[in-house]
């Protein structure tokens, strides 16, 4: 494993989890915020299981915001 980061998919998810904060000041919805080092693992973690990448789980979260708000319209 290469020690930087490929700029791409880092790109990539950094876009997408700055929509997901939009969505979420806009919608005013309040999240958990519990022990971050248990919260990366259990994601990493649900991603091995899946066969899932960061990207696949931000892009499932972001839809959902998204079809919620356009629920409350």
């Amino acid at each position: 494993m290469s020690k930087t980061w490929n700029g791409e998919a880092r790109g990539c998810a950094d876009v997408m989890f700055s929509r997901i904060q939009i969505l979420m000041r806009k919608q005013n919805v309040k999240g958990k915020y519990g022990n971050l080092f248990d919260a990366v693992l259990s994601l990493v973690t649900h991603c091995e299981e899946q066969d899932m990448r960061l990207t696949d789980i931000l892009e499932t979260v972001y839809l959902q915001l998204k079809e919620e708000e356009n629920e409350e319209r």
